[in-house]
């Protein structure tokens, strides 16, 4: 392991107060750094809200500032950057936010390798609205049939959806390419789920080319709870919201209700202040450490990891692409009872169909065993992956 990702590891407070555990897991939820400990206590034993009163400036500023960081992180204008409470929400906003837009007998394009949050917001526009739903299948690397794609896309093409990197496979799609044959044969909006994605890619958006983005802050060491929603500002222009009520209008009257500027007017209600405080605070952190160095250490870690995976008999690992995140299940074994094995050893990892029923059941699998790393992982942490594997093998294949 690398020295910077030693110094990395030393922020988490976790690897401190639970010493004997190996943490596995982060493509479900990454650990939390000290940074954003400290200041969300500081702000819930403060006062005040934001957008609200003359008082609560200083927070008000902080929250502000955390828009434009993450402006700045994804390079987006801040205008485009809308708060939600995580990637399901900001699916579901941008779903019901152009379902004026979908008439009978439209076609709304997703792939099959969909997490629940960018697979049922979509089935379930379709079947309001009477539009045909079409699921891509993938190629022999995971990644969706480009051919297929090709041949289904018409003026009919209203959305197309998939995400940026599998949570259940870590294969990230060539996103680049796939917008590219959008735009060549339809007019759709396109929307890019990279939840999976930010933690170990610097994301440009501006270089996909799509027009809806979602991700949460929890899966980059930021806070739970918060969400972001990127868009093309003339596309979240005549973005219905999905609430209504605070300050997201200019005026309203018995008949009559004129929305705020963006973002604000797709913001209503209370939002995660803390949380999203919080997070800016992460992605100022974030900009002091040298990206390009920890990913080189987190790649190499994962590159090894599959090696080894890749040694044990009857053990398959699905996608060949090297990632972060490796799912792998073993004949004759059923994952369950391999996690059992794991928590005993005290190793965080996830089995199970990682809300992706349609995506397991297109595999033919009924789940799967999950390891994902992330720039806090050390060759330790993964040699104590592979003592709990043994352990349980010894025990299950007597």
């Amino acid at each position: 392991m690398s020295q910077i990702n030693c110094q990395f590891r030393q922020h988490f407070p976790f690897f401190s107060q639970s010493p004997d555990w190996t943490y596995l897991d982060s493509a479900a939820t990454t650990l939390k750094p000290q940074s954003l400990i400290d200041i969300t206590q500081h702000f819930y034993t403060s006062a005040g809200s934001v957008h609200r009163s003359q008082y609560d400036l200083p927070q008000t500023q902080q929250y502000e500032q955390a828009r434009s960081l993450v402006a700045e992180r994804f390079n987006v204008k801040r205008e485009e950057v809308i708060w939600t409470s995580g990637t399901t929400h900001s699916l579901n906003l941008v779903a019901y936010g152009i379902e004026d837009q979908i008439q009978a007998g439209d076609e709304i394009v997703i792939s099959v390798a969909e997490h629940h949050a960018n697979f049922i917001p979509w089935q379930q526009l379709a079947e309001r609205k009477q539009a045909k739903l079409i699921v891509l299948p993938l190629d022999k690397s995971y990644q969706i049939d480009q051919q297929v794609l090709t041949q289904v896309l018409s003026v009919k093409t209203k959305i197309v959806a998939f995400n940026l990197v599998s949570n259940v496979t870590g294969v990230r799609q060539p996103a680049e390419q796939i917008v590219s044959i959008i735009r060549e044969r339809s007019s759709a909006q396109i929307v890019v789920d990279m939840a999976q994605a930010v933690c170990s890619e610097q994301v440009d958006v501006q270089k996909i080319g799509a027009d809806f983005y979602a991700f949460s802050a929890h899966k980059m060491y930021g806070p739970n709870g918060v969400g972001v929603l990127i868009g093309k500002f003339d596309r979240l222009q005549v973005l219905k919201p999905l609430f209504y009520g605070g300050k997201m209008l200019q005026n309203v009257t018995e008949t009559a209700l004129t929305l705020a500027e963006l973002p604000y007017r797709l913001e209503a209600g209370t939002p995660n202040i803390a949380g999203i405080i919080g997070f800016g605070e992460v992605l100022q952190w974030l900009k002091e450490w040298d990206f390009d160095a920890l990913n080189q250490s987190l790649y190499q870690l994962a590159e090894n990891t599959r090696k080894r995976l890749k040694s044990y008999k009857n053990l398959h690992i699905l996608g060949s692409q090297n990632s972060p995140t490796m799912s792998f299940v073993i004949e004759g074994i059923h994952h369950a009872d391999l996690a059992s094995f794991f928590t005993e050893s005290k190793v965080a990892i996830r089995s199970g169909e990682h809300c992706a029923k349609s995506y397991l059941r297109y595999l033919n699998r009924a789940g799967t065993v999950r390891l994902s790393l992330a720039h806090y992982n050390t060759d330790a942490d993964v040699e104590q992956f592979f003592t709990a594997l043994d352990k349980a093998l010894a025990i299950l294949l007597d």
